[in-house]
């Protein structure tokens, strides 16, 4: 009886260690490989929602025509370009909404939603075990395993402007929308964040006469 007691402990004791190496090896060896998959294919989800999220429900033509305030000389020439402060807040607020309820989608798994709106499937969600052999053949076979995204914070976003010579004599504004985001990827064994910054153009303008100054995002000249 003291014979089998002991065997039996003797199993457990080899099965825990079993275990503790099991587990060493998938936390050093596949964890971090599945998780650089995972963020690569989070990072190209979110940033195909945010940019998709910028509308004509987030922006309309009246709001972009009256966001330059365009200061000029007795000559008629271009001194100065001012973006308007209340018109830019209401753009910037409208794509920080806008892209926070879409991400929400993903938090929530509502991949209904998703595919309707930006074709973005379940299987998006579902990492193949297969990727851990470096095969593209068998890359994309094997179990799945889930992987989950979280927002952390808000989204927030701000007015880049970039000013170029076009022409001769002229210049050309291009006005993008920054957004930022950090979001948390989580996985059955780990989790990661990744911070996500986009550009997303808006506005173009031509400006015929010097390059101007340009007020408002990024001041360049």
């Amino acid at each position: 009886m003291k014979r089998k007691v002991g065997i039996f402990i003797f199993i457990i004791v080899i099965i825990f260690i079993l275990s503790i190496l099991v587990i060493m090896f998938i936390n050093s060896k596949i964890a971090p490989r599945i998780m650089d998959y995972s963020i690569s294919e989070m990072k190209r989800v979110a940033s195909t929602i945010i940019n998709r999220s910028i509308r004509d429900d987030t922006l309309t033509q009246d709001d972009l025509d009256k966001m330059f305030i365009v200061s000029k000389s007795r000559e008629e020439e271009v001194i100065s370009i001012t973006l308007d402060s209340g018109i830019v807040n209401k753009i910037t607020n409208r794509i920080s909404d806008a892209c926070e309820d879409n991400l929400r989608l993903v938090e929530e798994h509502q991949f209904s939603e998703l595919k309707k709106k930006f074709n973005i499937g379940e299987e998006y969600f579902l990492v193949p075990s297969g990727i851990l052999f470096n095969n593209s053949v068998i890359s994309s076979i094997g179990p799945k395993i889930p992987v989950s995204l979280k927002m952390i914070g808000n989204v927030t976003s701000g007015i880049v402007t970039d000013v170029k010579e076009y022409g001769i004599n002229n210049s050309l504004i291009t006005v993008s929308v920054e957004i930022k985001v950090e979001l948390m990827v989580i996985l059955p064994f780990s989790t990661d964040y990744v911070n996500i910054t986009n550009y997303v153009p808006i506005a173009i303008k031509l400006i015929q006469g010097k390059v101007p100054q340009v007020y408002g995002g990024s001041l360049l000249s």
